[in-house]
């Protein structure tokens, strides 16, 4: 897998994790209200920023390809970037946005509102076409690409990824894209989606995640309109990959003990992505997905991931 290069193009964030106490009896003489008191900060790349964390865990040659603020968010950023050899230069820096952040307040250890940043601000359409460009001028360099989109206003428009949707078809280049609201669009790259947007974009019950036919039968009408995949993510019970030849499902690994599914997404698409690239079925990449994402929800309070000695150690 070292030799393999991934593009990885979308919405980046920083998750901004700290402690929390909210009741600590001490007044601010300022306005007269309680002080809460924080502790144990700590910050992890989100978003798309997790996927590539996911990949350079696993040896994989990673580019991001995203847009983030003149801010110290945007610099943290960058600073894991480097720290985990993940190439950087490509992510442009506007004075234009605010760089985006989950803030994730922890009391105890229970997760409390989260407070974001940066997530619902437009993209100046110059700035975008400039990213855009650039990803295009270059994707010959890459023997995959990974789009992903996560905010309520999300870097790719829909003409942004049209484009690159194209510039994709025309180069037959192995793409995945990972989409929350958008998923309608992805005709030419592998559609990968959890259960409760394949529900949205299908119209399906919510009872037929227990019904495989009724799965079957949904996918099937899903595949219709599209060139290329489908990879259904079920949680627990595990991940389905199929298009118009193929039909292969695993079951997930029973977890031990607390679980924390946060960036569980990421892990998938990221292993997924480089098993197949890497030579793998689409059955060996669905279980090496499944173990990474094991691994990767068991590390609580953090974005989790999985590295290529936790994968080498695991024992079933």
């Amino acid at each position: 897998m070292k030799s393999l290069k991934i593009a990885v193009l979308g919405d980046f964030a920083l998750d901004f994790y700290f402690n929390i106490q909210t009741q600590t009896s001490e007044i601010s003489i300022e306005t007269q209200k309680e002080v809460h008191h924080g502790s144990k900060t700590r910050t992890y790349l989100g978003a798309a920023g997790n996927v590539c964390k996911n990949l350079a865990h696993l040896g994989i040659q990673t580019t991001a390809f995203g847009i983030i603020g003149n801010d110290i968010f945007g610099r943290e950023i960058i600073h894991q970037m480097n720290d985990l050899g993940i190439n950087s230069k490509q992510m442009l820096i506007s004075n234009e946005k605010e760089t985006s952040v989950y803030s994730k307040p922890i009391e105890g250890t229970i997760e409390q509102n989260r407070i974001d940043f940066g997530t619902t601000e437009n993209i100046p359409d110059s700035i975008l076409q400039d990213l855009v460009l650039q990803f295009c001028l270059q994707i010959n360099s890459y023997d995959g690409v990974i789009l992903n989109e996560q905010f309520l206003k999300p870097l790719l428009s829909p003409s942004a990824f049209e484009q690159i949707q194209v510039e994709i078809k025309q180069n037959n280049k192995f793409a995945i894209a990972d989409l929350r609201s958008q998923g309608a669009l992805a005709k030419d790259v592998i559609l990968k989606i959890n259960w409760n947007e394949f529900a949205n974009l299908t119209n399906c019950p919510e009872d037929a995640i227990d019904n495989l036919e009724d799965i079957k039968k949904y996918l099937n009408s899903l595949l219709q309109n599209r060139s290329k995949g489908i990879l259904l993510t079920l949680g627990e019970k595990g991940i389905i990959y199929a298009d118009k030849k193929t039909f292969v499902i695993d079951k997930a690994i029973p977890s031990k003990g607390e679980i924390d599914t946060v960036g569980a997404g990421d892990m998938v698409v990221a292993a997924f992505t480089a098993a197949m690239l890497a030579g793998a079925t689409e059955i060996e990449a669905c279980q090496f997905a499944n173990l990474c994402a094991h691994i990767s929800i068991h590390k609580i309070g953090e974005t989790g991931s999985a590295t290529t000695l936790e994968i080498m150690n695991y024992e079933l």
